[in-house]
């Protein structure tokens, strides 16, 4: 066994191997180690006779499945090895990663759960990807340098390298920046011989015609991604959608640190804290999922924003015909993960009924939309593509389904009894047959107590010796010599007879000619999902579409938020912008917003921007960054008013952490996002930056911000510019289209520190001895750093309260 486990091990490196012996998988060595740290299971030891005793603990094979599901949304890989049908025979090996899987106990529902292949062919690199959970797939590509913002558009949950760029190390950043596991494929990127194969096996006979204008590399990637599916799960999704080629233009750039640094999808405080959860009133799973990747890809072309804030002004002056689409939809489960599983061969009939009733949501919501008067041209035919669900093919797929499916069913399709009387003639007689045997049994219980004059005489049934006669052990000699005993225990007797045999081998066999029956109709049902699969999915993805805009317009009336204009031109005109994550923060602590507005053209497109510590200057950054993703996204902003000449890439350098795993720290990781900005900065971006070189030295890091600002400058983005070098001034000063601003150092209302209002010009000192105080640092600490910080400037020091 020891010696099974360590192939198993070679075998699949990387996950976790549960071997069966009997009823428990058990787990060795360091796994062992870690599955009882992810489980809390205790640990105990497998003892050797010629070699020191293995870390070993085990898991019940009834309780393997929530266990594995655990184990996965932990993030390990598991490999599974079952015993081998026969004696001697080779033990099969399941494979189970979190990015493959399609259970829901593993899966987010509001998150996609996408893997992604990287596949470097010279100076561009291919990306495949794909959603096992809903069958979505496709490719990008990218520069070397462009990787982060194509990644994090991507947002996988697991990245694979077939093929890494020769002397750079580009990809290598981009990825480590995602902040997802990743690893090397395990075989090398397959040859174009090999890739037509893997496609034309995934995709059928008309592979070419799917995948038209594909790159060489997109395509390799494409296959490098199916083969690591189909060795991982054991097979190729069945009945799969058509990769999509994801266009690279129209799509606002944004990488994984601006994300991150915007709190987009992620913050440090959690999840509650980030702009999706803001914005995100979505009422399905699927609607959700697309409002993360639209927070992930903005668009860039004004009509097609328009088109979508044109849908979001009707939705959110129409309030009747918000809600009752929100009512419709809120009931649609989830299709796509249901047609997911059912083509990986996991599904059940409980995902039958997902599908059914689906189609039915989505039926409502159509009719709701198509009932409203003055509903604006792209509102009706996302409607109408909704309504897909009602015509002839899908309402004729929901019709059979509801024909055939039990109100209660089973997860799983094994168990039987998810077939609707009426909907099988052959399944009905079979089901007459059972409840006759099952009649007769219950007649012939009778006829033996009647006989035997022993009352308590049952007929039952276990798994163990199957149907008996049941008679407490006193009784016993009551019986005839007709009766043969099969079991004697403490209390009563067991004994089987011929009659009963006979009945109850009938019964048995009726029952699984029922469950035979009930598999084939599951298949057939199964089948009939998957050929119209292409339709369903065209019909969620409207749905969810629809629920984006309904989420979209119910954020902007609990909000009071606005419609922007968004134009062509380079400027920012943001009048009472307000930051859209800390507002309703400050509100549930009775505390109000300071808004501040922002107006950038082309003579002051650089801002510098300077003041105290916690006056509000990174708030300030972020809020008006977040202003131009939301309104780019097609959503209504928090502002007074807002117009946006649309941005093509957006950047911001704001707090960062050591990458202690790639041996670089807070100053280098700073210098690497630098460096990126202004490496792929155009005119049309607007770039975000908050105390650059405050990590080295004071002449450097002022030497370094002078010459990035410089730089910036010359690119002509716009660009916000915060720091304490308040030389910066000066230098922005010479600069023809370069501003001061500053946070006011002011008291605010309410006894706040500072009001947190933005002003012209630039500020005097950065009163860091006052925050220090508000800090609660020692009095002779801060006396003293108030002696010292006269003696260098030759000033007195700004008052301040002492603790």
């Amino acid at each position: 066994m020891m010696q099974a486990y360590a192939a198993l091990r070679t075998a699949a490196p990387d996950h976790l191997i549960l071997y069966r012996v009997g009823e428990f998988y058990e787990i060795l060595g360091p796994d062992a180690q870690a599955v009882s740290r992810a489980l809390g299971l205790q640990l105990t030891r497998r003892r050797q006779r010629d070699a020191a005793d293995v870390p070993m603990c085990g898991i019940p094979t009834g309780s393997a499945e929530g266990m594995i599901a655990r184990l996965l949304s932990a993030g390990h890989k598991v490999a599974v090895s079952e015993q081998p049908v026969l004696a001697g025979g080779e033990r099969p090996l399941q494979r189970l990663t979190p990015s493959t899987s399609v259970d829901g106990a593993v899966l987010t529902p509001n998150r996609p759960n996408v893997l992604a292949v990287a596949l470097a062919a010279g100076s561009v690199v291919a990306f495949a990807y794909i959603d096992l959970s809903t069958g979505e797939a496709g490719t990008l590509t990218s520069s070397l340098d462009g990787c982060s913002p194509v990644l994090a558009r991507i947002g996988p949950a697991e990245i694979l390298v077939a093929r890494w760029p020769t002397g750079s190390e580009a990809l290598a950043i981009a990825i480590r920046g995602q902040d997802a596991p990743f690893s090397d494929l395990p075989d090398a990127a397959p040859s174009e011989e090999t890739t037509s194969t893997i496609l034309e096996a995934a995709y059928g006979n008309h592979w070419k015609e799917m995948v038209q204008g594909f790159s060489l590399p997109e395509l390799t990637s494409l296959a490098a991604l199916l083969r690591y599916v189909q060795a991982t799960t054991g097979r190729l999704p069945e009945a799969p959608l058509p990769p999509r080629r994801a266009p690279i233009a129209d799509i606002l750039e944004i990488d994984a640190a601006t994300l991150r640094g915007l709190d987009v999808l992620s913050a440090p405080s959690g999840p509650t804290a980030t702009l999706l959860a803001v914005m995100d009133r979505t009422v399905t799973a699927a609607g959700a999922r697309l409002l993360t990747r639209q927070l992930a890809a903005p668009l860039t072309k004004p009509e097609t924003i328009r088109r979508r804030l044109a849908m979001v002004r009707f939705l959110s002056t129409t309030p009747a015909v918000r809600v009752a689409c929100r009512e419709a939809l809120s009931g649609m489960p989830d299709a796509l993960r249901a047609c997911g599983r059912l083509a990986m061969g996991k599904g059940g009939p409980r995902d039958l009924a997902t599908i059914r009733d689906a189609l039915h949501r989505a039926s409502q919501a159509a009719s709701t939309l198509a009932e409203a008067p003055d509903v604006p041209q792209p509102l009706a035919g996302t409607g109408r593509e909704v309504g897909l669900a009602a015509q002839e093919g899908l309402a004729s797929l929901a019709s059979t389904l509801s024909r055939a499916l039990t109100p209660s069913l089973p997860a799983d399709a094994e168990a039987g009894g998810f077939i609707a009387n009426g909907y099988s003639h052959p399944l009905d007689e079979t089901r007459s047959e059972v409840t006759l045997h099952t009649t007769a049994i219950e007649a012939l219980q009778v006829r033996y107590s009647a006989e035997t004059g022993v009352k308590a005489l049952k007929i039952r049934s276990n798994a163990v010796i199957g149907w008996h006669v049941e008679i407490p052990a006193t009784q016993a000699k009551a019986l005839g010599s007709r009766f043969v005993l099969r079991q004697g225990l403490a209390s009563t007797t067991r004994y089987s007879s011929p009659d009963l045999d006979k009945l109850a081998g009938a019964l048995e066999e009726a029952k699984e000619r029922a469950i035979r029956i009930e598999r084939a109709a599951f298949e057939f049902l199964r089948r009939d999902v998957l050929e119209k699969r292409g339709s369903i999915a065209r019909v969620c993805h409207a749905a969810a579409a629809l629920d984006l805009v309904c989420g979209l317009a119910q954020a902007a009336a609990e909000h009071l938020w606005v419609e922007p204009e968004l134009d062509e031109s380079s400027d920012l005109d943001i009048e009472d912008g307000r930051h859209p994550i800390a507002e309703p923060l400050l509100e549930v602590q009775g505390r109000a917003f300071e808004p501040n507005g922002c107006q950038m053209d082309q003579a002051g497109r650089l801002w510098l921007l300077t003041g105290p510590n916690m006056a509000g200057k990174s708030t300030y950054l972020r809020q008006v960054a977040l202003i131009v993703l939301m309104a780019q996204v097609g959503s209504f902003v928090p502002a007074k008013r807002a117009r946006i000449g649309v941005v093509d890439k957006l950047f911001s350098r704001i707090g960062a952490a050591d990458d202690l795993a790639a041996g670089r720290s807070t100053f280098m990781a700073e210098m690497l996002e630098t460096a990126a900005i202004l490496n792929q900065a155009t005119p049309r971006s607007l770039v975000i930056l908050d105390e650059v070189g405050r990590g080295t030295s004071t002449h450097d890091g002022l030497a370094i911000a002078q010459a990035v600002m410089e730089q910036l400058h010359t690119i002509g983005c716009r660009t916000l510019f915060s720091t304490h070098y308040h030389e910066l001034a000066d230098a922005a000063d010479a600069m023809p289209h370069a501003i001061c601003m500053a946070m006011d150092a002011s008291a605010g209302r309410h006894g706040a520190v500072f009001s947190y209002r933005l002003v012209a010009g630039r500020a005097g000192r950065s009163y860091g001895l006052k925050v220090a105080a508000l800090a609660g640092l020692p009095r002779p600490v801060l006396l003293r750093a108030a002696e010292l910080l006269a003696q260098h400037t030759g000033e007195p020091a700004e008052p301040f309260p002492l603790n």
